[in-house]
């Protein structure tokens, strides 16, 4: 009987223990070794290994706390170094986290994949997602019956990234190492620790894991080197875009519509329309590795989007809205890209506003409120409009998107009608009608907008595009005639946008004195201490809400709600922002938004974790994501 089969029969037999005891127990794990490699090497990996495996084996069935003996543990495998970072408190804590590092020597990873930061980000973003498919297929979690008795836990993780291609915290790719940060659920019945699943964990499934991921010789290199390729192709692209005066380029032949209103994914449909520009508004880019690319452009100035519904309008601007990213080979996206600064504008009923400068779109406020330093806590749509456009002018931005369906309809326009029912002396809103050409001719941004029904907006559009079942034309000179033939009256403003007002913010630290923000999704969950809490809802609890039988209750607490960052589009984007905000609470920042933004762009993604060591849960937000959030903070300290 072969060696396998005996072992194999081992397991069958006598149970996991037994299986890991007959492969680990008695000799040495006989592991391949790259060649030049000392007996004495050999040996010590071994000795590692039966020295994990011994340790595992010796905590079968105690309490779930010794599972603790592993944290800050180094166990060097054949071919890479298991680290053990951190270890949960139990089966229902967050997971605990593990890297394992493997030496370039033995990876082999070619420079061309870490020679550019763009490289280096679409390598980690391919290992990730290949790590994650791996181990889906690996994994054998427990499945108990869900009580608290039953076995959970058993499986290693990664963050897994999705469409976008985003700077992460999951990988590392580097001349020297190829490191991958993982979290591993440690398996247990209730709170009595389950050795063998843990065994299988840490020397079945991870090594497996590394042979296929880790290594180049492994992995797909031509599926690695297309989307090298592709992102620094669409990054090229990006950089280009100003030069040749365009805000966006939509590749021919994209797909823009989505497999579904809740999906990232392309649709896959024999009806689906590829996209293919107008010849007026064609133009072409030389990329470094597909060479001739041709598209439309979306022109600086103002541009319509218009049509009739269900005809591709908003597809298209989703599609714009989300170039301001790098997208996966395969996507139908690769070639949608967009000025990385463009901002989507909507209107957010109910958001919090702090001290920002309206007064361009809305001024006169009834009782004599001040809309130079205008605060709520609950804006209608059309003030929370008015702030996101003054928001994004402080931080820099040169694109505004918008779409009608998601607008307040009295921010866009004023009709003669109206005018004159109500006289401009009498209306505190100025429309963004009145302003959208003042915002470009004046401060170089340019406004994008998907218009259905408004067409006063001909009159101020320097380029019209009709969607017409998902195909585009260019209809600016059709557009251009209505608007002479059918002429309207549009208010001019009172007054000029003038300069931007530059607020300083700093983020107090009784917010994270009582414990850190945690993402959870597209909001972030907040825990103030009693004082601060009270300063906002008039309570006095020391440590949270104060219940009616007088005990703090630190559930129920403020979110920070960012569900309506449309380009927002990773989770853990928004821990990333957690991170940040409780960076800046326990560092004291303090600065204008811009000089923040500066500083905290310029700092290396894992040093915005707001705990020890690192993790390889964090993605990189846009700058702009992270001003909007801190605008969104009710307990942010910002002075004008």
């Amino acid at each position: 009987m072969s060696p396998e089969k005996a072992i194999r029969g081992a397991f069958s037999g006598r149970g996991r223990g037994a299986y890991y005891k007959a492969r680990y127990g008695n000799k040495a794990a006989k592991r391949e070794l790259p060649a030049g490699n000392s007996t004495h090497i050999r040996n010590k990996c071994a000795s590692r290994q039966q020295e994990l495996f011994a340790l595992l084996d010796s905590l079968n069935n105690k309490q779930y706390g010794q599972y603790k003996q592993l944290t800050g543990k180094q166990f060097q495998f054949s071919d890479f170094l298991l680290i053990v970072d951190s270890i949960q408190s139990d089966a229902y804590a967050p997971p605990s986290r593990i890297r394992v590092q493997v030496d370039q020597k033995l990876a082999q990873f070619p420079a061309s994949c870490y020679s550019t930061k763009a490289r280096s980000v679409a390598s980690v973003h391919y290992l990730s997602k290949l790590a994650h498919q791996v181990l889906t297929r690996l994994n054998s979690p427990q499945g108990g019956s869900g009580g608290w008795h039953s076995a959970k836990g058993g499986a290693i993780a990664i963050d897994c990234p999705g469409q976008e291609v985003l700077e992460r915290t999951s990988a590392t790719i580097s001349e020297s190492i190829v490191e991958m940060r993982l979290t591993a659920a440690l398996p247990a019945a209730g709170r009595t620790i389950i050795a063998g699943a843990a065994q299988n964990m840490f020397l079945e499934v991870l090594p497996q894991m590394v042979e296929k991921v880790l290594l180049y010789r492994s992995v797909d290199s031509q599926k690695m080197h297309e989307i090298l390729c592709s992102v620094e192709d669409q990054e090229c692209l990006r950089q280009q875009l100003a030069g040749k005066g365009l805000v966006s380029f939509i590749g021919n032949g994209s797909v823009l519509p989505r497999a579904s209103g809740v999906s990232n994914l392309p649709l896959a449909s024999e009806d689906v329309v590829l996209f293919q520009s107008p010849p007026e508004l064609q133009v072409s880019f030389e990329l470094p590795n597909q060479g001739i690319v041709s598209g439309m452009g979306i022109r600086k100035g103002v541009t319509l989007i218009c049509g009739g519904g269900f005809n591709g309008k908003s597809t298209l601007l989703q599609a714009i809205e989300r170039g301001v990213y790098s997208h996966v080979p395969g996507d139908g996206r690769e070639l949608v890209v967009t000025d990385g600064t463009a901002t989507k504008i909507k209107a957010e009923e109910g958001r919090f506003i702090c001290r920002t400068d309206i007064r361009p779109f809305i001024n006169d406020l009834p009782l004599g409120k001040d809309a130079s330093a205008f605060s709520t806590s609950n804006a209608s749509g059309s003030t929370s409009m008015a702030a996101s456009i003054q928001e994004a002018i402080e931080i820099d931005v040169t694109a505004l998107l918008f779409d009608e369906d998601t607008c307040a309809t009295n921010f866009l326009v004023r009709d003669g009608r109206m005018q004159r029912l109500v006289s401009q002396e009498n209306e505190p809103i100025t429309p963004l009608i009145s302003r959208v050409r003042e915002l470009w001719e004046t401060k170089g941004i340019s406004s994008v907008l998907v218009i259905g029904g408004c067409g006063d907006y001909l009159d101020v559009a320097d380029t019209v595009i009709s969607m017409h079942e998902y195909v585009p034309s260019d209809v600016t000179a059709k557009a251009k005639d209505i608007a002479k033939a059918i002429p309207v009256s549009i208010e001019n403003p009172q007054t000029e946008i003038g300069p931007t007002i530059n607020r300083f913010v700093s983020v107090p630290k009784e917010l994270t004195v009582y414990k850190s923000p945690k993402a959870k999704g597209f909001s972030v969950a907040l825990f103030p201490s009693g004082k601060l809490l009270g300063s906002l809802a008039g309570t006095t609890s020391k440590t949270g809400v104060e219940t009616e039988d007088g005990k703090d209750e630190p559930g129920n607490l403020p979110e920070l709600d960012l569900t309506a960052l449309d380009q927002l589009v990773s989770a853990s984007q928004t821990r990333t922002i957690a991170s940040i905000i409780h960076m800046m609470s326990q560092h004291s920042m303090y600065g204008t938004i811009r000089d923040l933004l500066r500083e905290i762009s310029a700092a290396e993604l894992d040093s915005l974790h707001n705990g020890h060591g690192v993790v390889g849960n964090l993605a990189r937000p846009r700058s702009v994501e992270i001003a909007l959030a801190i605008n969104r903070l009710r307990y942010a300290q910002i002075q004008s």
